[in-house]
């Protein structure tokens, strides 16, 4: 049996802006807290402890996965740059970014072509080949990256059987946390994690 990650970048509509699938999966822990107060009962054994819900539930889920080159695409879903963030993200910006990025093609939003003399100094923006590990890390570390405080965009994790085709698990809410590690032993992969928390997405208001 073979298990996916399927992870998705929203809009406020929940159309699908970008997705990926991460294969190669290594764990997968999801947890929900339910807060509780508990008085014991100073002349009574444990079983009459009082217990009263304190506080609202919340969970969060973390998943690890082994990012590696790849003989097709994991990306199935990619908006180009210009149409994920506004125009006033780039607008100081003297080197305009690429536009065409596809589920194969990944134009970087920050790295620039090295010319030879200093990586900032090239004339656009890094393409990367987005079946690549390294391709992969900086797509994903760039796309899922939460930007502002509105509730624009908002993250879903799905959890896949591939092999008979039906999903196990589908939660929204933010990534506040994504990890990547690579070992000397090992360079041709990059070990990964995200953590997603899980709940509705809403503006920030002062």
């Amino acid at each position: 049996m073979v298990f996916e990650i399927r992870i998705r970048l929203l809009n406020k509509l929940e159309e699908v802006l970008v997705e990926y699938k991460a294969g190669n999966l290594q764990n997968f822990d999801t947890a929900l807290t339910m807060p509780t107060q508990t008085f014991g009962l100073p002349e009574d054994y444990f079983e009459k402890a009082i217990l009263t819900k304190a506080e609202g539930n919340t969970a969060k889920t973390v998943f690890s996965w082994v990012i590696k080159d790849e003989q097709t695409t994991p990306w199935s879903v990619m908006t180009k740059w210009a149409d994920l963030w506004p125009s006033s993200a780039t607008e100081n910006d003297p080197i305009p970014h690429q536009q065409n990025s596809t589920t194969t093609i990944y134009s970087s939003r920050k790295i620039k072509i090295d010319d030879g003399s200093n990586i900032e100094g090239g004339a656009s923006y890094v393409a990367y080949d987005a079946k690549t590990a390294d391709g992969q890390i900086v797509a994903l570390g760039e796309l899922f990256e939460k930007r502002g405080f509105t509730g624009e965009d908002k993250h879903q994790i799905i959890l896949r059987d591939a092999t008979n085709n039906f999903s196990i698990y589908s939660q929204k809410g933010l990534i506040n946390r994504i990890s990547f590690q690579k070992a000397g032993t090992d360079p041709v992969t990059w070990n990964a994690s995200i953590e997603l928390t899980i709940g509705e997405v809403v503006d920030a208001t002062a």
